[in-house]
């Protein structure tokens, strides 16, 4: 199983996301970069695991790299070139062993998520939806649509969302989140919804923390609307409630959008 690093960056108030990607891809022994996003908001906040870096930091980029070296991925700050680290000015990483099977197809997979955004249904969930008073248990909140219309104004295209989980090791947390992924692919599948990456966090010897993140996905939808759209649907609500509460001791989601690697090349502006 190949290993990726994962990286939240905080880049230099002269630095743009778009140019740092071109640096990092122009650098020797460059990663191959799998995802680059920006993050946006955070809909779900972790309660014990990493708090402070990942709720306190205005994050600039998400990058899920694929190491030049195996060597690298065994310390993930490696895999970004050491003339990029001034750049750089917070970060918090992670190494992921994703399986060659979803890396070989991902290229393609995306693509054509990317290609059938624009004609994904809506189910009219938002219309008649009864809001809850936080996010924290993946409902729509005023918060969470508030964040939906002020991300509206400057884009409406596809959005990843970052899901960094925890499962709890009694009762089958494991087991019961598998039962909740198999039926997300029908609820989030009728919305256009489609996990595109899935991977196991890497806890290497002499690691001072005793305990960790377990899984890391990001799943497209076609929109933001979409994400909410599947939020207020009893039928998500149904399978949220049924498998995967009670399997999580603690998760994080975040909303990002994915940057055009083209334009780092070309310096084209990203919103």
């Amino acid at each position: 199983m190949p290993l990726a690093t994962f990286h939240l960056l905080r880049l230099s108030p002269s630095t743009s996301p778009t140019s740092f990607l071109s640096s990092l891809r122009t650098s020797p022994n460059a990663p191959s970069i799998i995802i680059a996003s920006r993050p946006r908001f955070l809909v779900i906040r972790p309660t014990h695991l990493d708090t402070a870096p990942l709720a306190s930091q205005p994050w600039d980029l998400l990058l899920l790299l694929l190491p030049s070296s195996p060597a690298s991925s065994s310390s993930p700050t490696s895999s970004i070139p050491a003339s990029l680290h001034p750049l750089i000015t917070a970060t918090y990483n992670l190494t992921i062993g994703i399986p060659s099977r979803l890396l070989a197809s991902y290229p393609s997979r995306n693509a054509e998520l990317l290609r059938a955004a624009p004609t994904a249904p809506l189910t009219g969930s938002l219309d008649h939806a009864q809001t809850q008073s936080s996010s924290q248990n993946l409902e729509l909140s005023p918060d969470l649509a508030r964040l939906m219309a002020e991300l509206e104004t400057v884009y409406t295209g596809p959005v990843t969302q970052l899901n960094l989980l925890q499962f709890q090791k009694e009762g089958g947390g494991k087991e019961s989140y598998a039962a909740y992924g198999r039926g997300f692919v029908e609820v989030a599948g009728r919305r256009g919804g489609d996990a595109k990456i899935v991977g196991n966090v890497v806890r290497h010897a002499g690691e001072e923390k005793e305990e960790g993140w377990d899984e890391i996905s990001l799943v497209h939808y076609a929109s933001i609307r979409h994400f909410c759209d599947m939020l207020a649907g009893p039928d998500y609500q149904e399978i949220n409630a049924k498998y995967r509460l009670g399997a999580l001791k603690d998760t994080v989601l975040m909303c990002t959008t994915e940057l055009d690697l083209q334009d780092s090349v070309t310096g084209a502006p990203k919103l």
